[in-house]
């Protein structure tokens, strides 16, 4: 279902307030969220509109995405997430360049090959089955399409738990599977790259 959130001026800037509120708290710890997102689209690079990414989430990477000019299709199952991206998306005069849809990644109502890139940045952590979510990205790409996978490695994991720790909370998600994910792609042809950075890493399957 496509999602376009009613915001007001004031959602908008108080949303860019406490983003860059948070933003800085996990810089001054080593993870710098919007500087690992130019790097991910610099590994990534080149890529075309015709963009899925799976887990709207906070939205460090769908603006990353938009900032540069991009118009593409984000996905989340929480219209919340959504709308605060939107807000944050808003105050950057970038919102006309996402088609939000409130939609379950394992279950994509998009055709087969629908999409030239999919990309998926700190969702693999949040879901219990990767198989069906990875199957999907799989059917919904092009072939000769792009996959761009990243999640916490153990420094990024062990600086999301002490903040969440500080602040009285709890992150309890298990590491993605970063071997079952890097074998999914690879039994099914892709030429599969690697990259670690600022608490992350990154995987970038070509669809052959």
């Amino acid at each position: 279902m496509e999602y376009s959130p009613e915001l007001t001026g004031e959602e908008v800037k108080e949303v860019h307030k406490r983003f860059d509120e948070r933003q800085a708290v996990y810089r001054d710890r080593g993870l710098d969220f919007n500087a690992f997102r130019e790097f991910i689209l610099d590994k990534a690079a080149p890529l075309e509109d015709g963009i899925l990414e799976l887990g709207t989430g906070t939205g460090y990477t769908t603006l990353s995405l938009a900032r540069e000019g991009y118009r593409f299709v984000s996905i989340d199952t929480d219209k919340e997430a959504i709308k605060t991206t939107a807000a944050r998306l808003a105050y950057d005069k970038v919102l006309p360049n996402v088609q939000f849809h409130v939609m379950d990644a394992a279950r994509l109502d998009f055709g087969d090959g629908s999409f030239k890139s999919v990309i998926a940045v700190n969702l693999l952590h949040h879901v219990s089955d990767t198989g069906k979510l990875l199957f999907e990205a799989d059917r919904v790409l092009k072939p000769g399409g792009k996959v761009v996978i990243s999640d916490f490695n153990e420094e990024g994991r062990r600086i999301i738990d002490a903040v969440h720790a500080e602040e009285g909370r709890t992150h309890d998600h298990p590491m993605a599977d970063r071997p079952g994910i890097r074998s999914f792609f690879g039994a099914r042809g892709y030429k599969v790259r690697e990259f670690e950075s600022a608490g992350h890493w990154i995987l970038i399957g070509e669809k052959q």
